[in-house]
């Protein structure tokens, strides 16, 4: 699925993927988040990092010793792809003493793409915390995309949105702040809203590890 799929299928608006294609075009890092599972963190990452260009080298990173020492010294800087932020589970979750090199990269001129189990802004930053990375680093990656799964008003189907896109800055201190770029609007492409949010408190997070 690429961005131009999740224009037509309702998950995010044209200007909202605008902003996602300006995020891959300048190879900015970027969180996608949603508190539980199956809401489209997945998807999402997939579809922006479909529109990043050709010449930008796209990788997956495990979190091993020897993948960080390559990746160190390498000259050329592309994309990272962390399957997920947070928990194990399956290779490519990382959790604990793995994520902080991670944000190491990025200080050294690589961009991230990853998801995490959050809800907001500021549970984006709890869970980073509880895995080793303060928010005057975390705030190294500019943009947080929220992810939400929406049920019809007859509860027979599912289906997920783009909520919110946030950007982050930083002060003169390193605390980040976080300025909202985009809101769902909540609206079906004939104008009525039939769709409501999927209850949050219903969803467990994984056990953060």
């Amino acid at each position: 699925m690429n961005l131009d799929d999740m224009i037509n299928n309702q998950t995010i608006s044209p200007a909202g993927a605008d902003i996602l294609r300006t995020i891959a075009d300048t190879r900015q890092s970027f969180l996608v988040h949603a508190l539980p599972q199956h809401a489209g963190k997945t998807t999402t990452v997939q579809a922006i990092l479909a529109e990043v260009p050709p010449s930008v080298p796209c990788q997956e990173f495990f979190g091993t010793e020897h993948e960080f020492a390559t990746l160190a010294t390498a000259q050329r800087h592309g994309y990272l792809l962390v399957a997920e932020i947070g928990h194990h589970g399956r290779p490519g979750y990382l959790a604990g003493p793995e994520v902080p090199p991670v944000f190491d990269l990025i200080s050294r001129g690589y961009a991230l793409a990853s998801s995490l189990h959050a809800d907001t802004v500021d549970q984006v930053y709890e869970v980073l915390a509880t895995n080793g990375v303060p928010k005057s680093v975390a705030a190294r990656v500019p943009y947080l995309i929220k992810v939400r799964m929406l049920r019809n008003t007859a509860g027979t189907h599912v289906r997920r949105v783009v909520d919110e896109i946030h950007e982050i800055t930083t002060s003169s201190d390193g605390s980040p702040s976080a300025s909202l770029l985009y809101r769902w609007d909540g609206e079906t492409s004939n104008g009525q809203t039939s769709w409501s949010q999927e209850p949050e408190h219903t969803h467990q997070a994984p056990h953060h590890r």
